[in-house]
């Protein structure tokens, strides 16, 4: 089977670089980025088949991987999204299902959580 294309966003770079080690070691392509404009870039160019998004980019912007669903979702709608996020209380989780992710996952979890949430979507999708 293909191994699945993922892009990670996350920008804490030791978070980013232990995820990016994580996938790559279970045998996914992964591409990583720290910032929101480069996400944007990967998804306009790419077919990526689960995207792992951290909802704060930066502190100064607010629900920033909020904006990514949207991108997402317009130029490759079969692509799975997973935010994860220390900030998971309800009313973040249901923003973020609402504006189109497919999973929340609360930092800090296991990274075989993630990878079982982004497989579970990738299914649904």
């Amino acid at each position: 089977s293909v191994s699945p294309r993922l892009l990670v966003l996350d920008d804490d770079e030791a978070i980013l670089s232990l995820m990016q080690r994580y996938f790559h070691g279970i045998g996914w392509r992964v591409q990583g980025c720290t910032k929101l404009p480069d996400g944007l870039r990967l998804v306009g160019a790419h077919p990526f088949d689960a995207v792992i998004c951290d909802l704060h980019l930066g502190a100064e912007q607010e629900g920033d991987g909020l904006s990514i669903i949207d991108r997402v979702r317009e130029r490759c709608p079969e692509t799975a999204v997973v935010l994860f996020t220390a900030a998971a209380g309800n009313g973040v989780r249901a923003a973020a299902l609402e504006a189109g992710a497919d999973a929340v996952v609360a930092k800090p979890a296991p990274l075989g959580d993630l990878r079982d949430a982004a497989v579970r979507a990738m299914k649904r999708r």
